[in-house]
């Protein structure tokens, strides 16, 4: 096929605009490798395994608008390093979403990664091993996150030293036009405040009750307060938790200090009884050593053990073996965790 000078003139100015745009967007490809070695036991029956803790892969894409606005979308897959294998069937199951950021705050629409109001409580406080695997936080109630599906988030500006987020989960199935009524519409609230070395954050979620099959609501609000003192973190958070048969307090103390490239961190949590029911409670405590190779890998060691009473099963993922209830779970392991 011929082309005239028009239409060659047309195609040169069509790849040079597309290349001024592509020179405008930013993409970030970043992830998370984290692999332990563990000695595993579950009630009476120890086991040597090789662990995954929530490695991830992922990709960021932004652009500069008008108005000093901006739009990013992020696609991020959870991997097993252990197997290489994707976490669930679907590729992008920890995030994919859309953004779009100016004055006004960001509001987000897609897949969320996880409950606003849990990273402002529980994560925050959670500074060994970022809260993953067997040495996780077993005890915090998670409503909203894996739920956030088909969701719509908005996070707004810094109004002085607050930043506030809501997260609202529909219940329509995509394309599909059907509702599951089964389901609450989950829903993620945060507030996160500094004052100094004092942090403050307050999470609120609702979402469908986990120990029913039935549409029965839940709620959750918790409280978290961390304090930085040199080299010496420490703080912590309570929950309540209220609905049928959901009924619970629970909290968890977390203290850290460092000591050049080295860390030394001690967790300690406790879940009062379900609904007053009783022998439903548990504890949990970590003590882990973290060396920090440079400012994106580490190599760590860790002692964990979940105690549940007789009536409870907690469990916070990583185990080998599932636990029936009043089984206890202990894991001695190390490892190594590697940001890019």
């Amino acid at each position: 096929m011929k082309l005239n000078t028009k239409t060659m003139a047309a195609l040169a100015v069509t790849a040079l605009l597309s290349g001024t745009a592509m020179a405008e967007t930013g993409f970030t490809f970043y992830g998370r490798a984290n692999v332990s070695v563990e000695q595993q036991k579950v009630g009476s029956v120890s086991d040597a395994v090789m662990v995954d803790n929530a490695s991830r892969a992922g990709v960021r894409a932004n652009r500069d608008l008008a108005d000093g606005m901006s739009v990013g979308a992020v696609l991020e897959a959870g991997t097993n390093l252990t197997s290489g294998s994707t976490k669930t069937n679907k590729l992008f199951a920890r995030e994919a979403s859309v953004a779009l950021n100016g004055a006004f705050g960001q509001v987000k629409l897609g897949r969320m990664p996880a409950s606003v109001a849990y990273f402002a409580t529980a994560d925050y406080v959670s500074n060994h091993n970022h809260d993953t695997g067997t040495s996780s936080d077993a005890l915090y109630d998670f409503l909203a996150t894996g739920s956030l599906s088909n969701a719509v988030a908005y996070a707004s500006p810094k109004i002085g030293d607050l930043k506030l987020e809501a997260q609202y989960g529909l219940k329509k199935a995509t394309g599909t036009g059907t509702v599951d009524s089964t389901n609450v519409n989950p829903i993620a609230l945060a507030a996160n405040y500094g004052m100094g070395p004092l942090q403050l954050g307050l999470g609120y979620e609702s979402a469908q009750n986990p120990t029913t099959t039935a549409a029965v609501s839940a709620s959750q609000v918790t409280a978290r307060a961390f304090y930085g003192m040199g080299a010496l973190g420490f703080g912590g958070y309570v929950q309540k938790s209220s609905g049928t048969n959901f009924d619970r307090t629970a909290y968890r103390l977390s203290a850290m200090y460092t000591m050049g490239q080295n860390e030394f961190h001690l967790n300690f949590g406790s879940a009062g009884n379900r609904a007053n029911a009783a022998n439903t409670g548990a504890t949990q405590y970590t003590v882990a050593y973290n060396y920090n190779l440079d400012k994106q890998t580490k190599v760590y060691a860790m002692l964990t053990q979940v105690t549940n009473k007789s009536g409870a099963g907690y469990n916070p993922g990583g185990f080998a073996t599932s636990n029936s209830n009043g089984q206890d779970l202990r894991s001695v392991g190390t490892g190594i965790r590697y940001n890019f």
